[in-house]
């Protein structure tokens, strides 16, 4: 069977945004009152969704949801203002996703980010590329790793697991191919790292992105 459908995670996949999430959160947490960290702690707290990060990146053991979600409201309020100040995509990732479009792959991103952030994210830093669906985290659908948001890509996509493709740069988007049922791409130069993806048993591991068209021309 063919890959035809790709799904991509997005931060620390195909955009490098740490320095912009980190410095929005570190602003929070000086409102706050709380602790602030170096931008590349970040990489270990994202992921999993704003609430996630900021449980994380809180000293309290168990911080009080009326504190996760005032920390989340005033996240969304500054990251708007500073969403593309120092995020850029990785390189090669433009050249790679002209090729699969040349390709007439089907192309999605799958993100627990913000589906308002994803969706301007996309647009922003590739224009040219027709991601389609564009999901961050909506509040009526579970967050990765839950795998409802793989198969709404899969039903629009009209393709089967066997069709499918997940290529992301955490544990968190290995077990949501897992769970999906679907092939796992894992990217080295993401926010966790080899060891991370190798531990959770990802497909494939890939360093370089022409690694991963290499890999999609080998069916033919």
């Amino acid at each position: 069977m063919l890959y035809s459908s790709l799904i991509f995670d997005l931060d620390g996949t195909l955009l490098d945004t740490i320095d912009d999430i980190g410095a929005a959160a570190n602003l929070v947490l000086q409102e706050t009152g709380y602790p602030t960290h170096p931008l590349p702690a970040y990489k270990g707290f994202v992921g999993s969704g704003v609430a996630a990060l900021f449980q994380r990146a809180l000293p309290e053991d168990d911080p009080p949801q009326i504190l996760i979600d005032d920390c989340v409201d005033r996240f969304d309020r500054v990251y708007a203002n500073c969403w593309n100040h120092a995020s850029k995509p990785y390189d090669k990732i433009p050249e790679l996703l002209d090729q699969l479009s040349g390709f007439s792959y089907r192309l999605a991103i799958l993100s627990n980010k913000p589906d308002a952030f994803t969706k301007k994210c996309a647009s922003h830093f590739f224009p040219a590329c027709h991601f389609d669906p564009v999901l961050g985290q909506r509040s009526n659908a579970g967050r990765k790793p839950d795998p409802q948001a793989v198969w709404e890509i899969m039903r629009y996509h009209q393709s089967s697991a066997e069709q499918t493709v997940f290529v992301g740069d955490s544990e968190i988007d290995v077990q949501t191919a897992k769970n999906a049922g679907i092939f796992s791409i894992g990217v080295a130069w993401g926010y966790r790292g080899s060891e991370v993806l190798l531990a959770r048993g990802v497909d494939l591991l890939i360093e370089h992105p022409s690694e991963l068209l290499a890999f999609l021309n080998r069916q033919f």
